[in-house]
Order: C-alpha cells, then sequence, then structure tokens
C-alpha cells in the first residue's frame, strides 16, 4: 500500500487527539491522504502543547482520552491559542451524557462509530467555514 503524499505548504495542520491506535491510525491515514498535515497525539496534554505552539488549524479529539476532551476542548476554544478553525470532537453515539458535554463545549461533534469519509468531509466544512476567503480586488 502506498502511502499518502506529501501535504503542500498550505495544508490544513490537524491536531488528532486519540488514543485507540486502531482509530488512529485510520483517521491520520485517511486525513493525509485528504492532503491535510497531521499530528497525532494519544494524551490531551500532548495535544494542548501543540495547540500552544501555535500553527493549528483544527483540533480533532475523541472526548475519552486520559484527561475529559471536553475539557481539552472548551480550554482551547476560550484561549489565544485556539485553532484556527476550531474544534471538532468524536463521542459514542450511545453515551448521550458524552454527546451533551461534547455539545456544551461549542465543538462539532462527530458520533462514533463513523466513515473515515465523513470525518474527512465534516472536517473539511469545518476548516472551509473558518479559513478566512480570498483576498478582494485592490480597494475593496
Amino acid at each position: 500500500m502506498q502511502g499518502p503524499p506529501p501535504p503542500d505548504a498550505d495544508a490544513a495542520h490537524i491536531v488528532l487527539a486519540e488514543d485507540e491506535p486502531m482509530i488512529g491510525r485510520i483517521l491520520e491515514f485517511k486525513l493525509r491522504m485528504e492532503g491535510h498535515r497531521v499530528t497525532w497525539v494519544r494524551t490531551a496534554a500532548a495535544a494542548e502543547a501543540l495547540l500552544r505552539g501555535g500553527g493549528v488549524d483544527l483540533l480533532l479529539s475523541d472526548i475519552t482520552l486520559d484527561e475529559d476532551g471536553c475539557a481539552l476542548a472548551a480550554r482551547a476554544q476560550a484561549a489565544a491559542w485556539r485553532p484556527r478553525a476550531g474544534v471538532v470532537l468524536m463521542a459514542e453515539q450511545r453515551d448521550a451524557g458524552a454527546q451533551a458535554r461534547a455539545r456544551a463545549t461549542g465543538a462539532t461533534v462527530l458520533l462514533k462509530p463513523f466513515k473515515p469519509t465523513v470525518v474527512a468531509a465534516a472536517l473539511r466544512r469545518v476548516l472551509d467555514h473558518g479559513r478566512p476567503g480570498p483576498p478582494g480586488p485592490p480597494g475593496a
């Protein structure tokens, strides 16, 4: 199997915070195939360190990390180091309480189980919404 092509310089940088190895590998591969730069971490602390370093376009996080992913999302969205396009949280479909906590953070919520193509399409919508459009003509 051939790996994903290298991302171009203006590719979105996505921090993927997922502690389940199988889900992390699948999402990392799919998102790289879509042309994104992906940094996969397995803890909330590692994700926060990357966010604080700047240059992150989107945080895609499971809500059940070593720390509550909802707490990470809330901190990220309220901080100066907020990802440019925002935060997307992944929650179990059968856990209504987790879904409610995730939605309360203001993040976009994806319900597991999902297909990687659905995740990629949802992230594209979030990135497109959060990315500023091209500059207008001079003097506009």
